[in-house]
Formats: C-alpha cells, sequence, structure tokens
C-alpha cells in the first residue's frame, strides 16, 4: 500500500536528504501545507502545525517501508498527517513537524519556503537563471524600467514539462499569467541574471503583497537542462478569464521572439478563447 509524504527541507530536490527518497515518485513539486516554518539552532528547517500560513514543499507517493525509515531518521519529529494543497486539488499526507512548544526559540521563515529562504540567503555571485512565462518575455518594461542590463542575456526559448500558462491572478481589467502544476508542457524564455535582479523581479510580482510567491523549477533550452530556475506563481487561483489587451500583446511579442511558432500560435488562441470580463 502506498502513502503521500509532504517534504519541505532537506528532503527536497537537491537538498542534502533526498537521497533518504530514493524510489518515491514526487506528485507535485508545488504543494502547500498549513502551518509555520522555522530555522532551528542547528540552521535546520522545522515546520509546526499551527495557523493558517502556508509552508511549501513537495509531496511523495512512498511506501511504509521508508516511512519506517524515515521515522527512524526523524527522531526529533513527530510524524503527522495534515492536508496537502496542490493545483489538482486537496491531499492528505504525512508530514515531519516539531511541536509548536519546541519552535519557540527558532526564527520564523516568513516566506514558508525553505528553498527561497536559502536562495534570498545565498553569498556567491553565481548567476540566476530566470523562467518567465508571461508578460517578462518582452524587454519593454525591463527598458522602462531602466533594468534592460540586467536581462541582457537570455539563454533562450525554454521548456517546462508538468506545467501549463494559464490566467488565474484576476485584475479589473482581465487576468495575468500563472504557471499550473497539470502535468502539461509549456514555454517561456530562459534568462541568466545577476542576483541583484531577483529584487526588481519581486517588487514586479508582487511578492510582498502576496500576488505571487516566487518558486523553481526545471528549464530545458538549448538541449540543456537548467535545474531550480526562479519563477512565480499567483497565490489565490480564481476561475480564467482573458487578459488585458496590452498585457496580451507583451506576451504575444516575447512568445514570438523566443518560443517555438507551434506554442506560440497554441498560446495565441488559448487567450483568444478565454471569457472576456
Amino acid at each position: 500500500m502506498t502513502v503521500l509524504l509532504f517534504v519541505y527541507g532537506l528532503l527536497r530536490k537537491r537538498e542534502k536528504n533526498h537521497q533518504l527518497l530514493k524510489g518515491a515518485r514526487c506528485v507535485c513539486e508545488q504543494a502547500a501545507i498549513n502551518g509555520v516554518l522555522y530555522e532551528t539552532d542547528k540552521g535546520l528547517p522545522a515546520a509546526s502545525l499551527t495557523g493558517t500560513s502556508f509552508i511549501y514543499g513537495e509531496l511523495y507517493e512512498t511506501d511504509h517501508q521508508m516511512i519506517r525509515e524515515l521515522d527512524a531518521h526523524y527522531l526529533d519529529f513527530e510524524r503527522r498527517e495534515t492536508a496537502v494543497n496542490t493545483d489538482l486539488g486537496n491531499k492528505t499526507a504525512f508530514a515531519y513537524v516539531m511541536k509548536p512548544e519546541k519552535c519557540v526559540p527558532f526564527d520564523r521563515i516568513e516566506s514558508g519556503d525553505w528553498k527561497e529562504y536559502r536562495f534570498m540567503k545565498r553569498e556567491d555571485d553565481s548567476p540566476v537563471y530566470y523562467f518567465a512565462y508571461g508578460s517578462c518575455m518582452d524587454n519593454a518594461r525591463f527598458k522602462q524600467a531602466g533594468v534592460d542590463h540586467f536581462f541582457a542575456e537570455p539563454i533562450g526559448g525554454a521548456v517546462v514539462e508538468g506545467y501549463s500558462t494559464r490566467f488565474t491572478l484576476k485584475r479589473p481589467d482581465g487576468s495575468r499569467a500563472d504557471l499550473v502544476e497539470d502535468g502539461g508542457r509549456t514555454e517561456g524564455v530562459l534568462y541568466k541574471l545577476p542576483f541583484e535582479a531577483a529584487t526588481y523581479l519581486y517588487k514586479r510580482e508582487g511578492v510582498d503583497s502576496h500576488t505571487y510567491r516566487p518558486a523553481f523549477v526545471d528549464a530545458c533550452a538549448n538541449g540543456r537542462v537548467y535545474t531550480g530556475c526562479l519563477t512565480f506563481l499567483v497565490l489565490e487561483k480564481a476561475e480564467e478569464i482573458a487578459p488585458p489587451g496590452h498585457y496580451q500583446e507583451e506576451i504575444e511579442r516575447g512568445a514570438d521572439l523566443y518560443l517555438s511558432p507551434d506554442f506560440s500560435e497554441k498560446l495565441k488562441r488559448y487567450m483568444n478563447s478565454l471569457p472576456k470580463i
């Protein structure tokens, strides 16, 4: 019998304990539970199932033998069942958490995302790879903001598997783009950026106002897979409606320049098919 396991810290992809999940199937890369995420006094992640904030992580399908092995590894944690939110609906899964009172001395991670927390604390000067799938495929607003020099090294068109481009952010004049993890396949533009460009992207995407949240996906461009690319996902997804004309024009300019002709045409048809406000 299989069981589901939600992981939020060192068990996630490319984290140091991920090998403990060898053989487990990743069901969702973008999953969330209600709770609070902390950094312990040992510099490690820990979560408590309290409050209505979100903790972001990944959802895996595994078996009871692996769960028993993980129980022995995470003796300082409790294994609890909890509701998990995904783009394909709610699930119930195990998670390794701590009692709230044990977390009192620890520092809270406000974003609820261990990967994002470590990304923002990075001290090296390695480049950031950013996957854009909406208006950021076009450079008009980069020029207006005086940040076009940050985006002067586009890798080019890129493919992300497992996701579809949708339009779930409702605004008074229409919708804005989103990536939905529904098993699809989408295209966008992959940029190589200096780390300081992240400040502009966080502001543009409304991270502080909880409009989009930063997330990480794998993108294939020019025959190479770039892992852990920064992107942004809509937090409160609404029923899709058509984007406004000016926004659609930005998307189409970027799509015509970077994406495959078939996908570019498919994206245009999809936007035109959505109901108007």
